[in-house]
């Protein structure tokens, strides 16, 4: 059985895809997607203005000392401001498998006040194939840690990036 490119996560408001997904007209068509979170770098056409869609990048790479986690309160602000305004929104990364299911997961986090093993679970329910990498594992932990407002003046976010700095300077 193969992969779809699109999964619901909250019927006819979220999706998680691909970026086959974001790039074509006809399931964005199909599913009324007028909000776009890209994470990675990879362009789309949703990205241009005439486009009509709402659109944020998170230019983030799938690796584990990838800080994804201070993006994740503005791209939970930004889907819960498209579905309170009756927007549909598509996250998607170039796979559809771990930097964009963690960002659903983050979502899920801080509108449900679920934990990350439930939120990584619920997000595993709605695209069988999705994988988290460990370092984004521990990022939704620490998001949860950071009251959901993960800042460089948050002593949990500030520890977490020095380790990170570390690891990559010893590399």
């Amino acid at each position: 059985m193969g992969w779809k490119n699109v999964d619901t996560i909250i019927e006819g408001k979220l999706y998680l895809g691909n970026i086959h997904a974001a790039r074509s007209s006809r399931s964005l068509t199909e599913r009324h997607i007028s909000h776009i979170i890209s994470v990675g770098n990879d362009p789309i056409p949703a990205e241009l203005p005439e486009s009509g869609i709402t659109f944020l990048r998170i230019p983030v790479e799938d690796v584990d000392t990838a800080d994804l986690l201070i993006h994740l309160p503005a791209a939970c602000q930004f889907i819960d401001y498209a579905i309170q305004t009756r927007g549909v929104v598509l996250v998607h990364c170039l796979q559809g498998l771990s930097r964009s299911a963690a960002v659903i997961a983050a979502y899920l986090m801080y509108t449900k006040r679920i934990d990350a093993t439930r939120a990584m679970d619920t997000v595993r329910k709605a695209r069988e194939q999705v994988w988290f990498n460990a370092g984004f594992q521990e990022q939704l932990v620490l998001f949860e840690l950071c009251r959901y407002a993960p800042s460089p003046s948050c002593g949990i976010y500030r520890s977490w990036r020095e380790k990170i700095n570390n690891a990559l300077r010893s590399t």
